[in-house]
C-alpha cells in the first residue's frame, strides 16, 4: 500500500473543516446522537469531558475533543453492524464473566475473543448489505476481516492525527 503524506496546507485546510464542523455542532447533539445510536446515556454523558477538551495549536484553539467523538460518530455510522457487533461481543463477554467461580478465569479470555468475534460478524453483516459477502468462513476470511477492520479505522485515525500534527509542526 502507498501511503502519501499530507501537505501542510491540506492539513490546515481538512483542520479548518473538522473545526468548523465542530463549532457548528453543539455537544448536546452529540450527546443525542450518541444515545440514538445505542450507547448508554451514563457513557454519554461522561464523554463530555472529552468533548470540552481543547487545545491551542499554531493561533487557533481547536476542539480536538468534539472532533475525535464527531470522527468515532462518523465511523459508526459508516459501519453499524460492525460497532453493534463490538458492543455485543463485550456484552457476552461481560455475561460470562459474572458467572460464579468461572467468570473471573474466563473473563480475561472472553472480552477480546467476544469483542473480535462481534466485529468479524458486524463487518460481514456491513459488507452482506453492500453485497461484497461470500460464503466463505474460513480462517483466511476473518483474517483479511479483520485486516480490512482495522484498515478502516486506523485510516481514520492516521487522517485525524496527521492533519493534527501537521498543524502542530507549522
Amino acid at each position: 500500500m502507498v501511503t502519501s503524506r499530507m501537505s501542510a496546507p491540506h492539513a490546515s485546510l481538512e483542520l479548518a473543516l473538522w473545526q468548523a464542523e465542530a463549532d457548528a455542532t453543539s455537544s448536546s447533539d452529540l450527546y443525542i446522537r450518541l444515545t440514538q445510536m445505542g450507547l448508554p446515556p451514563e457513557v454519554a454523558i461522561r464523554l463530555k469531558e472529552l468533548l470540552e477538551f481543547a487545545r491551542p495549536i499554531g493561533d487557533k484553539l481547536v476542539s480536538l475533543g468534539k472532533i475525535i467523538v464527531i470522527k468515532l460518530i462518523e465511523f459508526i455510522e459508516a459501519h453499524p453492524n460492525l460497532a453493534t457487533g463490538i458492543a455485543l461481543g463485550a456484552a457476552l463477554s461481560s455475561l460470562i464473566a459474572a458467572i460464579p467461580f468461572l467468570g473471573p478465569i474466563l473473563a480475561p479470555i472472553a472480552l477480546p475473543l467476544g469483542i473480535a468475534a462481534g466485529a468479524v460478524t458486524g463487518h460481514r453483516m456491513d459488507r452482506a448489505e453492500g453485497d461484497a459477502l461470500n460464503g466463505d468462513i474460513g480462517v483466511t476470511r476473518i483474517a483479511q476481516d479483520v485486516i480490512e477492520i482495522a484498515r478502516a479505522f486506523f485510516q481514520l485515525l492516521i487522517e485525524t492525527l496527521g492533519a493534527v500534527s501537521a498543524e502542530i509542526s507549522r
